[in-house]
């Protein structure tokens, strides 16, 4: 009975609200946004589109109603409908100014509006933290109410429209503005607003829904609308958002069908959870588009089905092609798989060397014919997997098989038979891998596009870079891609003229003037990089103190200098790249002083730092309690050292190593200071050109990590070094004087020499011990372990193998200093010390890190399970009473635990995971451990 009343109920509204519109029989005037993409704008022949238009559509059909659509800008629109030029506006946000002249229709949409922040405010966190910043809005829109509502001393740029307030937002106009969720129509422009305006940074103001409106007091077209769009059933309105907005608004997410145990691509963490190449572009389309993935799990075929069936929205990535095609729509290609040929028991070294022979192949593969083109003189043997070719090449059933490289290297290192196949790099084939949707999904399709759109390669190589340890199995080409630029851009580009380069006349190796006088190191290879990009042409001019440059630059008289460090004294008078090289601060001091890594060790000392550095300020505002000298360049803070003026020296990494490579400092030593070891290098630019810097940003992003490293071998390699007598040497020159002055003494000199040398050598190895190791434990310090981590790096990326490290606080220490004296804490970090010495195997590394913090390298580790296993013995042997009066429950052990290459492929990334990892662990209580 009540599903008969409902049925009747609805079938009324339905009738009244087509009889009632089919009287008037005048079609119904609707003004509405030109560029509010996806909700309501006009295409580049001035037609109507968006959610809202299909939606009022949808009513003219169940109305049977004629609609006619004019545009305008917004605050037009609300112009136009208030002077009774239109019957309705399509849809728009109710506030109270404009309740006071519209009336409202029911809710027929939805958006979440933001405030989108600059990638340099990312520290900003509330309203009130913007109000220094003048946020850009388009004049008439809701968002000016909104916002002073939530924070009243907000001040605002207006701008006419969409387009024009994204214009500002480019220029750097402004550095926060306010708009709705989704994407913009412009790829090009989608992306650059992006790069600038990480979706991460963004702020909610609110979720607004959206009524179609009218003039004040037309309650009877009021009526009809409501009337109208309850006819329309909820299962059309879903599908209208989701052909524009990809996603329903009420899943808010999209679920990943990923198949599993294809390595380094794909497979299953020690955490449970996904972990590869795929995974984590897929992580990164997440973040550029705000949108949430998940991940569901399975293997080729179920991971298929649960996209067909719909319990998945796309597949992770599907080697799709003519001879394996899934049904599915082909929406973005996501990577391409390079296979090569692997021969087993010996290599080859052409292709002739498998005449007569059988090679195995998978028979899904699309690259069959191109093999048999590459080897016509053998024959094809197809197996199901790659593990059966392997077994067969064993057997002797075939000599060599085809597969793809990076799998199978993996998977030859994990089963110990890296030493019985031979890659043959001469044949590669490249399979298409690409993510998959059901053919009906055309918004999703448009969305997943459009998010792969926002990724630079740059950020693809990198990604690549961490899980392709082999560079012949990559494919993301950063150095030589092209930039793409708007046309305003291009027109902007071709008006600079000569852009002048600022640099240090003898800063080696970051800038110098060589011998011919022409700008030459690091910094001259990165502009000259930028210059091509960018198709500019560049005057170098010299300067030959640090000061007078950033002078020059201040004034105008250059427009761009490198490595500038970004204050936010000189953020108010200049503009800055994104960083392009890696900038820490090292320390010399004499070779018989402890080995210094933090400023809080150099109270009271006397400090040399070169003039115009902005660590001068810093350090003078930090109250360190040092005595600062200040120095013309590098090579004269090293002489102070030297000459005792100064007790310690601080400059830049690269600069000081490449001075002390030159003379002869064979008395100092040099050690990376903590303290400001995250630092980069930036370029300035002169406020004059910022339309200049976005485009900067895009060429700097493709020098990746690879360039980099060439480019500072380049300019290294060409440092002199500078000649060194050695003691030897001179010890010899003495006996052969000795032996022509006196041959009487020559028995009793060699005795007296061996002496001296012995005492020599036994105080150097003395020296060595004490700077590469702590005092009280005897375990190697910060110096030796960062040593040690660039080995294990180096050592596990040739043998593509994985090594952990596990960074260990210990959460008691200063406790027990305060309350029982510094004596018994020294006690409990031997005793600490010995326990985990004999937690792990003597191939690893134990390191004390800082006063409570230990960090261990763990060589060779197969899988996550034997790392935590580890982590495991070393909480159970710090859980004894270690020390008299220390009950072991406060000893309280926390553990991070990093994977190379899974959570870093750097020394730097793998320490800051495992830190960041423990300081987890450590909220959590202590006593335990945690993992990526």
């Amino acid at each position: 009975m009540k599903s008969f009343i409902k049925l009747l109920s609805f079938l009324l509204v339905c009738f009244f609200a087509s009889g009632l519109y089919a009287d008037e029989g005048k079609p119904l005037v609707l003004v509405m946004g030109e560029d509010s993409y996806p909700y309501q704008f006009v295409d580049e022949k001035g037609e109507p589109h968006g959610i809202l238009i299909d939606l009022w559509k949808a009513w003219s059909q169940q109305t049977d109603t004629e609609v006619v659509f004019v545009s305008r800008h917004w605050h037009d629109s609300l112009k136009q409908l208030s002077q009774g030029d239109a019957d309705a506006h399509v849809g728009l946000a109710q506030t109270s100014v404009r309740s006071e002249i519209f009336d409202f229709a029911g809710q027929i949409s939805q958006v979440r509006t933001y405030l989108y922040l600059h990638k340099s405010l990312s520290d900003r966190t509330s309203f009130s933290d913007l109000i220094p910043y003048q946020i850009g809005i388009v004049s008439g829109s809701s968002h000016e109410a909104e916002l002073l509502a939530l924070e009243p001393r907000l001040s605002f740029k207006r701008y006419n429209s969409r387009h024009s307030l994204l214009k500002g937002v480019i220029e750097g106009e402004v550095h926060v503005f306010a708009g709705m969720e989704g994407y913009l129509k412009d790829n090009n422009l989608n992306r650059q607003v992006v790069s600038l305006f990480p979706i991460k940074n963004r702020l909610l103001i609110k979720e607004s829904p959206l009524h179609p409106a009218v003039i004040k007091s037309d309650l009877k077209t009021v009526d009809k609308i409501n009337l109208g769009f309850a006819a329309i059933s909820s299962k059309r309105f879903a599908a209208i958002e989701e052909r524009w907005l990809g996603i329903n608004q009420q899943k808010r997410g999209i679920t990943v069908a990923t198949t599993l145990n294809i390595e380094p691509f794909v497979s299953l963490g020690g955490d449970g959870l996904p972990h590869g190449l795929y995974v984590d572009i897929w992580h990164l389309w997440s973040e550029k588009t705000g949108i949430p993935v998940f991940f569901s799990t399975g293997d080729m075929n179920s991971s298929l089905d649960d996209v067909r069936m719909g319990s998945a929205d796309v597949h992770i990535g599907y080697p799709e092609s003519d001879a394996l095609k899934s049904g599915l729509l082909r929406s973005q290609l996501l990577y391409k798989v390079k296979s090569r040929l692997f021969s087993f028991g010996h290599s080859i070294d052409n292709l002739d060397a498998l005449a007569g022979t059988l090679i195995g192949a998978v028979p899904t593969s699309p690259y069959l014919g191109k093999l048999k083109q590459a080897v016509p003189n053998t024959q094809l043997k197809l197996y199901d997997s790659v593990a059966s070719m392997i077994q067969a090449a064993r057997e002797g059933h075939i000599s060599s098989f085809v597969a793809s490289s990076a799998w199978t290297q993996h998977y030859l290192v994990l089963n110990h038979a890296w030493s019985e196949f031979h890659q043959f790099d001469d044949l590669e084939f490249e399979t298409d891998i690409f993510v998959l949707t059901r053919p009906e999904n055309v918004g999703l399709d448009k969305r997943i596009k459009a998010g792969f759109e926002l990724i630079g390669q740059n950020e693809l190589a990198e990604i690549e870079q961490k899980w392709m340890l082999n560079s012949k199995n990559r494919v993301f080409d950063v150095e030589n891609s092209r930039l793409e630029f708007s046309l305003p851009q291009r027109d902007y580009l071709a008006s600079v003229g000569v852009l002048k380069v600022g640099y240090l006349n003898n800063w080696k190796p970051m800038e110098y003037a060589d011998s011919n006088g022409e700008f030459s190191g690091i910094n001259s290879e990165v502009v000259k990089l930028i210059s091509d990009k960018l198709n500019l042409k560049l005057e170098a001019v010299v300067y030959d103190e640090w000061q007078d440059l950033i002078t020059a630059l201040l004034n105008g008289d250059v427009d761009i200098a490198g490595s500038v460090a970004e204050t936010e004294e000189r953020k108010k008078k200049l503009l800055f790249s994104d960083p392009y090289w890696p900038s820490p601060w090292a320390l010399a001091t004499p070779i018989d002083r402890v080995s210094v890594f933090h400023m809080q060790q150099l109270a009271g000392q006397r400090l040399a730092i070169v003039e115009g550095y902005q660590l001068v300020s810093d350090l003078m505002s930090a109250d360190y309690g040092l005595d600062l000298l200040i120095v013309a360049d590098t090579r004269a803070g090293l002489k102070a050292v030297s000459e005792g003026k100064a007790d310690v020296f601080v400059e830049k990494v690269i600069n000081m190593a490449a001075e002390l490579k030159q003379g002869d400092y064979g008395q100092l030593k040099m050690s990376v200071l903590a303290d400001f070891s995250d630092q980069h290098s930036h370029f300035g630019i002169h406020p004059d050109k910022a339309k200049l810097v976005p485009m900067i940003n895009m060429a700097i992003g493709t020098v990746n990590q690879q360039k980099q490293q060439e480019i500072y071998q380049n300019w290294v390699k060409q440092l002199p070094l500078a000649p060194k007598a050695s003691l030897a040497e001179t010890w010899w020159f003495f006996i052969c004087f000795l032996t022509l002055a006196s041959i009487m003494f020559l028995v009793l000199f060699k005795y007296r020499m061996g002496q001296e040398i012995s005492k020599r050598l036994v105080l150097e190895d003395k020296l060595n011990h004490l700077a590469n190791h702590d005092s009280l434990t005897q375990l190697p310090n910060r110096s030796l372990l960062d040593d040690r981590l660039e080995q294990a790096v180096l050592h596990h990326s040739r043998d593509l193998s994985a090594f952990a490290v596990l960074f260990v606080n210990i959460g008691c220490l200063k406790e027990v200093n305060k309350k029982q004296g510094h004596k018994m804490g020294d006690n409990l970090l031997i005793s600490i010390t010995q326990e985990l010495q004999q937690s792990v195997r003597k191939s690893d590394t134990v390191a004390r890190f800082g006063a409570d913090e230990f960090v261990i390298i763990l060589n060779r580790t197969k899988d996550l399970d034997i790392v935590c296993q580890v982590a495991e013995t070393i909480l159970t042997n710090l859980a004894k009473d270690l020390v008299g009066d220390i009950p072991a429950q406060d000893v309280k052990p926390s553990i991070g635990i990093a994977i190379y290459p899974a959570d870093g492929d750097t020394a730097v990334e793998l320490l800051k995971t495992a830190d960041k990892l423990m300081y987890r662990a450590k909220k959590s209580g202590g006593n335990c451990y945690k993992s990526s």
